[in-house]
């Protein structure tokens, strides 16, 4: 391809004043078909100073200035460099750079995984906070068991290895698939920012390569109400495009979803190594493949709660390979054999980093824990709202734990002891049993109150003899004369424990 440029004497000129509209003399350029991050005309697989200091001399004609990269540098997409794009690459580099710092990453240095910053999420039951079952297949009907012995750490890269091979497990039973999922919860996670991983993904029908977030605590309530950031999801069946996606809105199946494709170039696929990142900012997500910009969201909510939840708490990152399942497989659930035919797939993360941008922003804070509603035998419903959880109560049942309000997973150590506080009324006076229990149903709390109309604070210190995890539990079934006081409501407002 003839590429123009323009002649020295006018470019220095013209950077000099940042105009242009002249160009002249063809250039032969190095690697005609090669194409990668935007400025990246090194082809060194990052943006850097380096970059522009080669391009300007290229322009200038200084002797021995090749680009690799040519396409990397036509910031005005109409074949032809010159002082234009080199201004647009400028511009490029300040925009990145300004008011940046890098806050986090793995470079996937020596020959493991660092586990201060992953951990492995095992198996292919989704379970709650307690270790309960909540479902199979991740929620996605996956059909991969995962494994710690399915990611390695070689020459700076992690590899996620996808496998065709019989696994038994004793509880969640046999499965002929195996793979990796890395999560950096309670080691790692961000409140906005950009994202940015540098990845490949062999293709086969039935992979499913994901990088994305979900929230370091559900303030909001369950999936999808607390949010879902999804930075790249591939189709194994189609390399040829990836997508950005963000889940919100309330606890499934009420959720919704926004999302966009980023279809690569002709000749290209996710099978190449790519940049993948979102820039997070408070009111707006961009998505971005090699610095380019293809989707931006902004129109996003969390029912009962103001803009811009759910996106304003800390979310943490996981990597993972699926096989089968909704998004790839065979029916929405099946894995196809025939892409196992000559071995494993990979997987393959040479970076992950987050940086803080210009607008930081931290987590809004939570003025009142929420509560996930647990409801047997009885007619009710539970909403939290800021600062508040409501529980309409239409018939108590006959169990006293048949309506509850509960908040989860609260991890607790030997010798600590902590407060419990929370305001509760009544529409209708009736008595509420409030209680701490491990997931045996020991209760380290057990106070049963009675409630009015009149607003009133309560506190209770809980003290503890062993490492746990802790339900915090507010029961509103069957106890007293409840089944005698017909429809009424129950608001727990300010719910703290420290």
């Amino acid at each position: 391809m003839k590429i123009n440029r323009i002649v020295p004497a006018l470019l220095a000129v013209m950077t000099a004043l940042n105009i242009s509209g002249l160009s002249t003399s063809s250039a032969s350029i190095h690697n005609e078909s090669s194409s990668g991050i935007m400025g990246d005309v090194n082809a060194d697989g990052e943006f850097s100073i380096a970059d522009i200091v080669l391009f300007q001399k290229w322009l200038l004609a200084a002797p021995g200035a090749e680009l690799t990269n040519w396409k990397s540098a036509d910031f005005c997409e109409d074949g032809k460099l010159n002082v234009f794009d080199l201004c647009l690459m400028k511009r490029r580099y300040i925009d990145k750079n300004s008011g940046t710092k890098l806050v986090w990453s793995d470079e996937f240095s020596g020959d493991s995984l660092d586990m201060t910053k992953w951990s492995y999420e095992l198996g292919n039951w989704k379970l709650d906070a307690d270790g309960n079952y909540i479902t199979n297949g991740w929620g996605n009907n996956e059909q991969e068991f995962y494994t710690n012995s399915n990611a390695s750490v070689k020459n700076g890269i992690l590899t996620i290895a996808a496998r065709k091979e019989h696994y038994s497990d004793p509880v969640q039973g046999e499965y002929e698939y195996t793979s990796a999922r890395l999560s950096s919860q309670h080691l790692f996670s961000t409140c906005g920012g950009r994202i940015e991983v540098r990845a490949r993904c062999d293709s086969g029908k039935s992979l499913w390569p994901a990088i994305w977030m979900l929230p370091e605590d559900s303030v909001y309530g369950g999936w999808a109400a607390s949010g879902e950031i999804d930075i790249m999801e591939g189709w194994g069946s189609n390399p040829e495009k990836i997508c950005g996606t963000i889940h919100f809105g309330d606890v499934w199946p009420n959720n919704t979803y926004l999302t966009n494709n980023y279809k690569f170039p002709q000749g290209d696929s996710s099978e190449n190594w790519h940049t993948y990142a979102v820039e997070w900012e408070p009111d707006e997500i961009r998505w971005y493949v090699d610095d380019t910009l293809y989707s931006r969201q902004s129109d996003w909510y969390s029912v009962n709660h103001k803009y811009p939840a759910p996106f304003n708490q800390n979310f943490y990152i996981i990597l993972n390979l699926a096989v089968g399942g909704a998004f790839d497989g065979i029916d929405g659930m099946y894995a196809d054999p025939s892409t196992f035919a000559n071995g494993e797939k990979d997987f393959d993360i040479d970076y992950v980093r987050v940086y803080d941008l210009d607008k930081p922003f931290e987590p809004t804070p939570v003025t009142s824990l929420p509560l996930e509603s647990y409801i047997e035998g009885a007619n009710a419903a539970l909403v939290n709202k800021d600062g508040e959880t409501v529980v309409t109560i239409n018939e108590v049942g006959t169990l006293e734990y048949g309506v509850m309000g509960l908040n989860r997973g609260n991890k607790v150590h030997a010798g600590e002891t902590h407060t419990l506080s929370f305001d509760v009324s009544s529409s209708a006076e009736r008595e509420i049993v409030v209680t701490a229990e491990d997931p045996v149903y020991t209760r380290y709390l057990n106070e049963k109150l009675t409630i009015t109309p009149d607003k009133k604070h309560y506190s209770f210190d809980v003290t503890f003899d062993a490492d746990m995890s802790v339900d915090l539990k507010f029961q509103l079934g069957n106890i007293g004369n409840a089944s005698s006081i017909g429809s009424h409501t129950v608001t727990l407002s300010n719910i703290e424990w420290k």
